[in-house]
């Protein structure tokens, strides 16, 4: 007969180990899961920032752009308050049309995301010096690369 001393502690042992080896898996995974999230919310966050930095300059079209834009040229700037700087490139394409373009890059401490999105609108002039913007009806905006 064979004695088999300690064959308890090691299967003991051994369960303790893959019990460990499965609790450090589902902390790994509730880990990834938050950073996939936070990555998501922040390209989110991103993607609002940069459709209402477009909206603003829609809507203060009279003030901040007008009609001083020549043929090609690109006006460039920068609108706060929704977080993150949103860099604003206004380009004009033809003697009505205009690509607006709006770049958010948001850099936090752990996620960054950016997202650049663009729109043609058309600028109409009345002979009173209002302004009348209309965006393109097939496809307002675009995700820009």
């Amino acid at each position: 007969m064979i004695q088999r001393k300690g064959l308890a502690l090691v299967a003991a042992l051994l369960a303790l180990l893959l019990i460990a080896a499965l609790i450090a898996s589902v902390f790994f995974a509730a880990t990834e899961d938050t950073r996939i999230s936070s990555a998501s919310a922040a390209k989110v966050a991103a993607l609002s920032a940069a459709e209402s930095a477009i909206e603003l300059t829609m809507r203060d079209w009279a003030t901040s752009i007008g009609d001083s834009i020549n043929l090609g040229e690109v006006r460039s700037s920068t609108v706060d308050g929704f977080g993150v700087p949103v860099g604003v490139h206004v380009t004009r394409l033809d003697s009505m049309l205009y690509a607006i373009v709006a770049e958010v890059r948001s850099v936090s401490s752990q996620w960054s995301a950016t997202r650049r999105i663009g729109v043609i609108v058309r600028a109409h002039f009345a002979p009173d010096h209002s302004i009348t913007i209309d965006r393109v009806p097939e496809r307002w905006w675009s995700e820009l690369f």
